[in-house]
Parts: C-alpha cells; sequence; structure tokens
C-alpha cells in the first residue's frame, strides 16, 4: 500500500519534502546565472569559482555540527532559524553586489541551507517507524526535482527580469515553506538529560556499516555531479553538440527524480544490499558506456543507466541510515551523510578536471569506477535486514 497522503503524517512529510526542495532550489537557481553575471563584469574564473563554490563550502562546514546541534536542541527549532535565516539574507540582496560581498550573501545561504537541509532529512527519518525508505525516495524525489528546475526558472527570471531578482525568489521559497513547515511539522523531542560528548557522538556515528553508506552516497553524487559537468566538455570533444549533451543530461535528471521513490520502496521491501550493489552496477555500466562510446545515442542509454544508479546510491544508503541510526544522535548522522555528499557533489568535478588534464577526460571517467567498485564492495558491510519488511504491506505509521 502507497503512502496515505491524507493522514496527517504524510502531510508532514510534503511539507519536509518541499524543504528538501527549497534546499536544492535556492542553490542552482542562483548558482546557474551568477558566473554569467559576474563575468559581464570582468571577474575572473577564479572570483567566479570562489562564488559559486562558496555555498557548497558553508554547507560542507556546517552538515555535521548543525545535526550535531540538533540532537541536543531539537530538529525543528534548528529548521524553522534555518528557512528564516535563508529569508532573511535572501532579502538583504541590494546590499551585497561586489564579488566579496556576494561570496559573504551566498556563504550566509550555505549556512542556512545547511542548518535546513540537514534537519529536515532527519526529521523525515524520525518521522516513520517503517517504510522509511519510501518516505525518504519521496523526500529526495522532490529535492532532485529542485536541481532540475532552479537552473530553468533562474535563467527565465534573469533573461526577462533581472539577475537579483533570483535573491527575491529564494526568500519567497523560504517564507512559504517556512509558513507551511510551522504549521504542519511536529517533533517529539525530549532534551536529553545527561548529554553526550561530541566525540561520542562522533564515534557512534561512525559505525562501520554507517561510514559505508556515507561513502555509497558520495560515490553516487561524485558520479552524478562529474557527469553533468564535463558531459558537455567530452561532447565536444568529439562533435558532439552542446545542444544534444543538454538534453542527454534532461533525460539523467527526468529519471534521478523519478526514481528515488521506488528505490526507497525496493529498500524497504528488500533491503538495502541488492539495491545499491544493483545500483553500483547500473552506474558503472553508463560511465563505461559514456567513456568509451561518444556516441548520443549510447549516451542516451548510458545516463538512464546512471540515473538509476545514482538515485539507488543515494536513496538506499540514506534510508538505511534512517533505519539503523539511533534517534539520539540521527541528527549527527544525517549531518555526516549531508556533508560527504557535498564532497561528492564539489569534489567529483574538481578531480575529473585534475585527471581531466592529466590523461584526458576518457581515462577520466573512467576512474569514476574505482568509487562504484568500493561501494559494490561496501554493500556487504551493511545489515541486510534493517528496515526489511519481514510481513505483509502495511499503511506507512507514524510514531
Amino acid at each position: 500500500m502507497a503512502i496515505n497522503w491524507l493522514k496527517k503524517d504524510t502531510i508532514a512529510l510534503m511539507a519536509l519534502s518541499l524543504v528538501g526542495f527549497t534546499a536544492s532550489f535556492t542553490g542552482h537557481l542562483i548558482s546557474s546565472n551568477l558566473g554569467n553575471y559576474m563575468g559581464s563584469y570582468g571577474s575572473s574564473m577564479t572570483v567566479i569559482g570562489l562564488v559559486i563554490g562558496s555555498l557548497a563550502i558553508a554547507e560542507v562546514l556546517l552538515k555535521t555540527p548543525f545535526g550535531i546541534l540538533s540532537d541536543r536542541v531539537g530538529k525543528l527549532k534548528l529548521m524553522l532559524g534555518g528557512l528564516a535565516l535563508l529569508v532573511i539574507v535572501s532579502l538583504m540582496f541590494p546590499m551585497f553586489q561586489t564579488p566579496l560581498l556576494l561570496f559573504v550573501i551566498r556563504f550566509m545561504q550555505g549556512i542556512a541551507i545547511a542548518a535546513f537541509s540537514t534537519t529536515s532529512t532527519a526529521l523525515v527519518a524520525d518521522l516513520f517507524t517503517d517504510r522509511k525508505g519510501e518516505a525518504m525516495g519521496t523526500y529526495n524525489s522532490f529535492k532532485g526535482a529542485g536541481y532540475a528546475l532552479g537552473p530553468i526558472l533562474g535563467g527565465l527570471v534573469t533573461q526577462y527580469f533581472d539577475f537579483f531578482d533570483t535573491f527575491l525568489l529564494c526568500a519567497i521559497a523560504g517564507a512559504v515553506v517556512l509558513v507551511l513547515c510551522f504549521v504542519s511539522v511536529r517533533e517529539s523531542f525530549t532534551p536529553p538529560k545527561k548529554k553526550q560528548s561530541v566525540g561520542l557522538m562522533l564515534k557512534e556515528s561512525n559505525k562501520l556499516d554507517f561510514f559505508s553508506c556515507y561513502f555509497i552516497g558520495m560515490s553516487g553524487m561524485l558520479a552524478f555531479y562529474s557527469i553533468i559537468s564535463f558531459l558537455p566538455v567530452y561532447g565536444t570533444q568529439n562533435g558532439i553538440g552542446a545542444g544534444v549533451t543538454g538534453a542527454i543530461l534532461g533525460v539523467q535528471a527526468v529519471v534521478y527524480v523519478l526514481a528515488q521513490y521506488y528505490s526507497g520502496k525496493l529498500a524497504d521491501k528488500y533491503g538495502s544490499r541488492v539495491p545499491i550493489m544493483t545500483g553500483s552496477i547500473l552506474l558503472a555500466a553508463g560511465v563505461l558506456m559514456i567513456a568509451l562510446v561518444p556516441d548520443p545515442l549510447v549516451w542516451g542509454a548510458a545516463v538512464i543507466l546512471s540515473g538509476l544508479g545514482i538515485s539507488a546510491l543515494w536513496v538506499v544508503s540514506n534510508s538505511y541510515l534512517a533505519y539503523a541510526a539511533p534517534s539520539a544522535i540521527m541528527g549527527t548522522v544525517m549531518g555526516l551523510s549531508g556533508t560527504f555528499k557535498e564532497v561528492g557533489d564539489g569534489g567529483g568535478p574538481i578531480l575529473i578536471g585534475l585527471l581531466g588534464d592529466w590523461i584526458g577526460l576518457k581515462g577520466a571517467f573512467l576512474c569514476i569506477l574505482v568509487f562504484l567498485a568500493i561501494s559494490f564492495l561496501m554493500a556487504l558491510t551493511l545489515d541486510n535486514m534493517v528496515g526489511q519488511q519481514k510481513k505483509e504491506v502495511e499503511p506507512i505509521k507514524a510514531k
């Protein structure tokens, strides 16, 4: 039986999923157009890269600390605070129009996104006692839609209005979701009588199976952003136009968004090992096809496989953590997972760029297979019974 969308707790899931959408949407809404704006004023590629990367830097640095803090003070209040900060900072955009100040405002937006992205994921994990994979798949489908829609809407706003109106759109998105979550999301949080040390919380959050999930999710995102960043370049090198590679990447994005819900359902039914190992194989096959056969039709098939594989690696590893992590450190665990994801997001293109200069993009793409092979083996460290349904499917139960 699918999630009952009329129940109060699944309405809360919808609200939290929109928080995930806001995190990805607001990040990519501006980043996709920031380079052209700054370039028109003569900014160097280095400066543009630093400003675009400032949001990711904040997320890498702060997702884990926010996760730890949420386990101590509560997830909901931190999430609402992060959304409020996004609204306030985004409305200050008229004051931040030089390269240095653009770095500052994007870093501050990154702080806000780190807070509400980490805590919303942890709240989804805490919200349901079973069918966590399905819930995580729903959340990540919305988040994936934000990745796809952000650049599109950002381009339209920039073309027909003004670049800085994208900041206003960020503020509107944040405000709407803030009100929705304030009304519909509740958290049963009891402050721990005896607070664990940060060191102990991190130690408990880095068990072998937890670390395996962090690495598996990171590998999926590393592959995803490497393909997004360098498929157009590799296409140009092989006589494939930017319009064609753009359409191919659009297919990957659609598959990635749509497959996440079903990846979560598979994890609920069969456990985590099979979906992750299958996803590793599918993604490896897609990467091999991209690297070895530079042809539009082959690449079209390849990105279907890669979209399915990336979805499995990210959603299933996260749903395993949602089942396996104790509620007392759920924020810390999801913060670490988010930090590894950001390392994959940013580190993948950097790694492929460096390897591309050294051995060419064909060899650089093939190097992604190392991460996927390790992910395949790491899936064996997971307890396949964690979260696996042992009886007939029941309606999703809320805590």
